[in-house]
């Protein structure tokens, strides 16, 4: 029996094997050039069936919005620079706050509602998932799509106010400020 090419890139004996990849061949967002996200998952490179990752730049005062992962744990290594990131607790509504420096690194549980803000400029880090697909659920996602009058029944807020005040929320943030 023969194996396709694919099948050969999860063979760990096959002379085909491909254990390399160039993060920069695959951006996952670009903001300019100070400010992207380069990633890895199995769909670029087979031979981590269960582990992705991103390569994250982040100049000073911009950072990733609030966001969360339903399928992933997630552990940031920083290796330039500065962050806070910031990680509510699920279980206690405690607002964990983690000032890190290069070398150092934050774990986050599945499903933790986090976001990261840069202090210094020229930050990068690297982020490492758990699952060869990583989903992410975004917050500007969460407040565009969220219909005005629901936050008006839920929370008391004027939905005409809340629609005009999330207008410029058009598309999925990712890195901001805008």
């Amino acid at each position: 029996m023969r194996m396709s090419t694919s099948d050969n890139q999860n063979d760990l004996s096959s002379p085909s094997l491909n254990l390399s990849f160039d993060l920069r061949t695959s951006p996952y967002f670009v903001k300019d050039d100070q400010n992207f996200i380069l990633y890895q998952t199995a769909k670029q490179l087979p031979v981590i069936q269960g582990l992705s990752l991103v390569d994250l730049y982040l100049s000073k005062g911009h950072g990733i919005e609030p966001h969360y992962h339903p399928n992933a744990n997630e552990l940031l290594y920083l290796i330039q620079g500065g962050i806070i990131e910031y990680v509510l607790n699920p279980f206690t509504l405690q607002l964990l706050t983690y000032r890190i420096g290069p070398h150092q690194s934050v774990y986050i549980p599945m499903g933790w509602w986090h976001w990261t803000i840069a202090v210094m400029d020229h930050t990068r880090l690297v982020v490492s998932f758990d699952n060869k697909e990583f989903d992410i659920v975004y917050g500007s996602d969460i407040l565009r799509k969220t219909p005005p009058e629901v936050f008006q029944m839920m929370y008391g807020i004027n939905a005409t106010q809340w629609a005009e005040v999330i207008e410029p929320i058009d598309q999925t943030v990712i890195i901001g400020p805008p």
